[in-house]
């Protein structure tokens, strides 16, 4: 995701000072994008290149792509949020987005399996469509259908020179659709960019599409052990229900730890560039990595993200955990009732390699 509103120009000079003051990343108190859902995510197409200049699509390969972006406001008071998606090429020149995953690399777009890109899609540009049927409100799903034409006009686009004069794009390493999500609460607008992921053809006989990762249950609890990382207490499950809330939190605590269930991690096929040859040969990953977000609307967690797998270079003792700490907010911080309680909404958001997204929003009683 990004966001297009820079602090100079909501403030202006005669606030600038308070530019220095940015909210924790994982407390959630404005109009904000935190993930994006597409069905699905990753496309191969049933693609004749044997001319170059004028590939030939099957259209039935080519299904159009359902998203579906959890955008939040909790300070907007019920107000009307609306959202409308244009989509174009990817720009491969544009430099990777900070915090996408990609470690930098020999490609300036940030490689062929990042799908978060940071080029928008150029306004009344000649290579930038409309969806069809929005503006929607926010968090109903809308459909893209790019068709043939428009999909050929993009692998176009996406080609670029490595430093031995060798052309590379979408056509050889995977074109990312770059989905361009326009958020509108009236008197506020946001942006945010997505980028689908779409093959000409099939890599291998093992290559298969992209299946989301989901997070089955949420739990907490109270006490890690500092040698081990293990609860000490019993893990509480958090149901989703349709109540008012669904767990109340111990009194008297000031943090606790948000555990996701561990996602389903798959083995994928991608390409990557030969040393020797300098062309894109196929390449098996063996088990992607799933990265855990958490964000909530009051407080915030000690670590914004955690991994299915260790950092690079990083050997670990033991299970890898991907919970994260969660400290609550003071009586200072959030509105209470009449008894002292109040409610904040946490969602925790899980991602693979290669652009799937599903997400969890729970709700907790908390007594500051």
């Amino acid at each position: 995701m990004r966001r297009l509103r820079s602090c100079a120009l909501l403030l202006f000079a005669t606030l600038a000072t308070a530019c220095t003051n940015f909210q924790d990343p994982t407390t959630v108190i404005d109009l904000r994008i935190l993930a994006v859902k597409v069905e699905p995510s990753e496309i191969i197409l049933n693609a004749d290149l044997s001319n170059p200049l004028m590939p030939i699509v099957d259209p039935a390969s080519n299904p159009p792509v359902t998203v579906t972006p959890l955008i939040v406001d909790p300070k907007g008071n019920g107000r009307a949020v609306m959202y409308s998606i244009s989509f174009c090429p990817n720009d491969p020149f544009a430099p990777a987005a900070p915090g996408g995953g990609q470690g930098g690399g020999a490609f300036p777009s940030g490689g062929a399996r990042t799908t978060v890109g940071s080029a928008l899609c150029e306004d009344n540009g000649p290579y930038t469509w409309p969806a069809p049927g929005g503006p929607v409100a926010a968090n109903m799903p809308m459909t893209v259908p790019p068709d043939v034409e428009q999909l050929k006009a993009a692998f176009m686009k996406d080609i670029f020179p490595d430093q031995y004069g060798n052309l590379h794009g979408g056509f050889d390493l995977g074109m990312p659709l770059t989905l361009d999500i326009r958020v509108d609460a009236g008197s506020e607008q946001i942006r945010g960019i997505k980028r689908v992921l779409y093959w000409a053809q099939r890599i291998d006989d093992q290559q298969m599409p992209n299946q989301l990762p989901t997070i089955d249950t949420l739990d907490l609890f109270y006490v890690r052990d500092e040698a081990t990382f293990d609860p000490v207490d019993d893990p509480q499950p958090i149901p989703a229900t349709t109540g008012a809330y669904d767990v109340d939190v111990k009194a008297g605590v000031t943090s606790l730890w948000i555990r996701p269930s561990k996602g389903n991690a798959e083995a994928f096929e991608t390409t990557v560039i030969d040393p020797t040859t300098h062309k894109a040969v196929p390449f098996t990953v063996e088990r992607e990595t799933l990265r855990y977000r958490f964000f909530a609307t009051a407080g915030r967690f000690s670590k914004q993200t955690t991994s299915s797998e260790p950092d690079p270079g990083f050997v670990p003792k033991g299970p890898i955990h991907i919970e994260s700490e969660y400290q609550l907010p003071g009586r200072d911080q959030i509105d209470v009732d009449g008894e002292g309680h109040a409610i904040v909404t946490i969602w925790v958001v899980v991602r693979d390699d290669r652009g799937g997204e599903t997400w969890q929003e729970r709700h907790l009683r908390i007594t500051p």
